[in-house]
């Protein structure tokens, strides 16, 4: 029992980094949301055929790179840190 107490009252790691790691996580996730409602809009616009479909499948590698680039940025920046 009093392990378990032990335990609980151990305070949490905190996250260090380079840059502030709340900042860091703020903008990928604004970053990564935007590319998502760009992406998105625009295959919607392939759908109905306003655009070329060239240009959704451009749109979903760019998200794909923007995503893991932005990703790979916050756990360096976190670990480094």
């Amino acid at each position: 029992m009093e392990q378990l107490k032990e335990q609980a009252a151990k305070p949490k790691k905190e996250i260090k980094g380079v840059i502030q790691p709340k900042l860091v996580r703020v903008i990928s996730f604004t970053v990564i949301t935007a590319s998502l409602v760009a992406c998105t809009v625009l295959c919607i616009l392939a759908i109905w055929e306003f655009s070329k479909s060239d240009a959704v499948w451009r749109a979903i590698a760019t998200f794909i790179v923007v995503s893991v680039a932005t990703g790979i940025f916050t756990f360096v920046n976190e670990k480094l840190g």
